[in-house]
């Protein structure tokens, strides 16, 4: 599935869907082929760690499971609003109430559905809160990021440090 694909299926919800045009998306994606299903996942995932950065989160004053429900509002909204969100973190604060957790739904039930076994997939970037490390760095991340991810940059920093050439401290 093309990223075109993915974006005409979601915004075939229209930009605030209610139960039935999840429920709707969810029945159409099924009716495609198992790696169809798995690339809406991943283009899902890649466009809500896209929006994943410490700028986002400040402009919607959501953490947690709600600052990504609030990245689903923005993506199921269509291209032009995730588009417009993404380059100017600010315009998040207009679906900072809005949320659209079933999105996160959609793949794995259109492949029960499709297939009548359990989803196992996988994408290759984490859609999680604060799973976009470059997008949560900075100068002084220290009080912004979420505590296991700064264990995580303390842990690593000596390691990253030695493999670098002398002379690249």
């Amino acid at each position: 599935m093309e990223r075109e694909e993915f974006w005409r299926l979601v915004e075939s919800m229209g930009p605030q869907p209610d139960d039935d045009g999840f429920d709707r998306l969810t029945a159409e994606l099924a009716t495609l082929s198992v790696p169809d299903i798995q690339a809406f996942e991943d283009h899902l995932a890649a466009l809500l760690h896209g929006l994943d950065t410490h700028a986002h989160a400040r402009a919607a004053r959501a953490r947690g499971d709600w600052f990504l429900y609030v990245r689903c509002a923005v993506v199921v909204s269509g291209r032009a609003a995730y588009e417009e969100v993404l380059a100017d973190p600010h315009k998040l604060r207009r679906f900072a109430r809005r949320e659209a957790e079933p999105l996160l739904f959609v793949a794995s039930h259109a492949y029960e559905r499709s297939t009548g076994l359990p989803w196992r997939h996988e994408s290759p970037v984490s859609y999680e809160s604060g799973s976009n490390l470059t997008g949560w760095s900075g100068d002084d991340t220290s009080g912004r990021l979420p505590l296991w991810l700064r264990m995580i940059i303390a842990i690593t920093r000596p390691l990253r440090r030695s493999t670098q050439p002398p002379g690249h401290d």
